[in-house]
């Protein structure tokens, strides 16, 4: 091989490396997390096959959500499709969030798909779905509470103190309130559970507030017993 070559090639090789490093250190713009993110949102959503969904958001400041959807029906999308008009019907969701610094989004994780949502300023947030009409909700300065009674699904124990609740999606876990139908929770644990194992629960309850200012917590109602199964958990 000729000097020459020799030459050539090592100056080929010189200017790939740094190619090569420059497109490492190529660093992908990002985008902090607006630090008033976290609140209530709520607002109507276009429906294809009802008058509208009237949602709201809750964004925790934990990174934990709960969402409820209400389809609202009236005469004339019932008439256009053969219904009957109803009265609002709600559904639920809830899960875990977290803010995407390089796609500039929240994202909502749950039992189902994940929800995108791009921040339009301080008081509007926009779901990202493939429509043309914009899926806008707007901050509720009220931040009322989640109280809604609801099925939650998650890990019961029963101990000589008291119980707690920790809730699958979510993984929060609640004090159970001396309220509702306690009793009827102690009773199926002594006698389905009684050695105290991980025991998968279903019940509907809701959440209340303990406590007062900064000692502010969430105790959860149960209102209904539905099913226990001891040895399993989430």
């Amino acid at each position: 091989m000729t000097r020459r070559l020799i030459c050539i090639l090592a100056l080929a090789t010189a200017v790939l490396a740094g190619c090569g490093r420059d497109s490492r250190d190529e660093i992908e713009p990002r985008t902090p997390m607006p630090a008033t993110l976290a609140g209530v949102y709520a607002g109507k959503l276009p429906c294809s096959n009802c008058a509208a969904i009237e949602a709201t958001l809750w964004l925790r400041a934990d990174g934990r959500f709960f969402l409820r959807q209400r389809f609202v029906d009236d005469a004339a999308s019932a008439t256009a499709t053969g219904r009957k008009p109803q009265g609002p019907s709600a559904t639920y969701a809830l899960g875990n969030w977290s803010w995407d610094e390089i796609a500039a989004e929240t994202v909502l994780r749950g039992a189902g798909p994940e929800r995108h949502l791009v921040v339009r300023d301080a008081e509007h947030i926009e779901l990202r779905i493939a429509s043309s009409i914009a899926h806008v909700l707007v901050r509720d300065a009220g931040e009322p509470r989640f109280e809604d009674r609801i099925t939650f699904k998650g890990e019961s124990a029963v101990t000589d103190a008291g119980a707690t609740f920790k809730e699958c999606l979510t993984g929060l876990t609640f004090p159970v309130a001396d309220a509702g139908v306690l009793r009827e929770l102690k009773h199926h644990h002594r006698r389905m559970n009684p050695r105290g194992k991980v025991a998968l629960t279903t019940v509907e309850g809701h959440l209340v507030a303990a406590g007062n200012g900064p000692t502010t917590s969430e105790q959860l109602v149960v209102d209904k017993f539905i099913s226990i199964k001891p040895g399993t958990g989430c």
